[in-house]
């Protein structure tokens, strides 16, 4: 570590803590994991979580994204306090005497560990391994005092534990209108904006991953309009991990929206109740739970919408046209040969499979959604069914050992 870091001073808690920055090369010289300094400590078990899979996840994120960023990295000094020096600003007009700028420095007694961001240090550290110019990246790195002393270690759990315990992560939607570099993400953003009324925000929930009883202008969720998408996309184009975690080239953009869509244009010909939707014949909700007390739509159930999406992804997975190269673009016959072979699937919650499945009582079960989805690709003939299993499963979600699979519809 260099052994002057310009910084600026700040207070909180009854803590002092400077603010600064390193390069990736210092970081990973100098900053070290608490088990390396501590190992077997009580410290140790509390502060230092085991470094999962993510890191490697992260390190792919420094070595194939360029627009890259990492918040601020929080590292302890243990071993003694590093002298901050103050430097005047009285030469700045625009900076007065409470200005709490200067310089932190070491004497090399200190050691230093990452009180929070393991995961950050560690993907830095493997990625400069890797690619010798991130060295001279640079990262923010706020530095607070490490007591070793009993009281000392309580404060620093204490700070480690706020620290993850009130670190709210994003939601499922934000994820997905956030996203910029989820291929899904994108291409679901963009069929919110393609003319199709009734995929337009106004009748999406974006909050939440499924809907209230009071929603009914509601169609679905941006969750399972996403989870839809997913199924049918991985199953046209076989994604791997890194394709969905770096924004493809424009084109593969353009041919992935254009299967998706189509997709949902070939739905819409097919399902009537999404063009009483747009006619504004009738609610959302009024097809998903109608007065007459029948069991609804599936397609306007969130659950309903994910299963249909695997289903067609199951029998995608038997059409020879498929998987298509990312870079190649859909023909609408894919759509159109598997929308046809899947035909004949009730979309009504009270007939089988969706009843007694997802569908008990008059209300919806979630429990039993890959039952549901089991038993609809058996009665389509797609996929790899073990039918003695399945009845197995039916059998014993029914409680009644006397029950029979439901009729194939092929």
């Amino acid at each position: 570590m260099a052994d002057l870091i310009p910084v600026i001073r700040g207070q909180i808690g009854g803590r002092e803590y400077y603010i600064g920055k390193m390069t990736f090369q210092e970081l990973a010289a100098k900053v070290q994991f608490y088990s390396d300094l501590e190992a077997g400590t009580e410290l140790d078990n509390l502060l230092q979580r085991e470094l999962s899979k993510r890191s490697e996840d992260m390190k792919t994120y420094l070595l194939q994204q360029p627009e890259r960023f990492y918040g601020a990295i929080i590292v302890a000094t243990s071993g003694g306090r590093p002298d901050y020096l103050r430097v005047k600003m009285e030469d700045h007009p625009l900076l007065d005497d409470d200005f709490e700028f200067g310089l932190l420095k070491f004497d090399g007694r200190q050691q230093y560990f990452a009180l929070d961001g393991q995961h950050r240090l560690r993907s830095i550290k493997d990625a400069i391994e890797e690619d010798g110019d991130l060295r001279t990246e640079e990262v923010s790195v706020i530095f607070l005092t490490h007591e070793k002393t009993q009281e000392g270690n309580v404060r620093t759990r204490r700070l480690f534990h706020t620290l993850n315990r009130y670190a709210v992560p994003t939601t499922t939607g934000e994820n997905i209108a956030l996203d910029e570099d989820n291929v899904v993400s994108i291409c679901t953003r963009m069929l919110l904006k393609s003319g199709i009324a009734f995929l337009s925000p106004p009748y999406i929930e974006h909050r939440r991953k499924n809907l209230t009883k009071t929603q009914v202008e509601k169609f679905t969720s941006l969750a399972a309009l996403f989870d839809f998408n997913k199924a049918v996309l991985d199953a046209i184009y076989r994604f791997d991990k890194n394709y969905l975690r770096f924004r493809p080239d424009a084109s593969h953009v353009e041919y992935v929206y254009s299967a998706i869509s189509q997709f949902w244009i070939e739905l819409h010909k097919r399902v009537e109740e999404f063009r009483l939707v747009e006619s504004q014949v009738k609610a959302p909700g009024d097809i998903r739970e109608p007065e007459n007390l029948d069991a609804g739509h599936l397609l306007f159930r969130p659950i309903g919408l994910r299963i249909y999406g695997n289903v067609i992804a199951t029998a995608l997975s038997e059409d020879g046209s498929v998987p298509i190269e990312c870079g190649e673009q859909v023909g609408p016959e894919v759509c159109s040969n598997v929308l046809d072979r899947i035909a004949a699937l009730p979309l009504n919650l009270g007939e089988l499979p969706w009843r007694s499945t997802i569908y008990r009582g008059g209300k919806i079960a979630t429990g039993a959604r890959s039952l549901a989805t089991s038993l609809a690709c058996y009665m389509l003939d797609v996929g790899q069914t073990d039918a003695t299993k399945l009845l197995a499963d039916y059998q014993s979600h029914l409680d009644d050992e006397e029950a029979l699979l439901p009729q194939m519809l092929s």
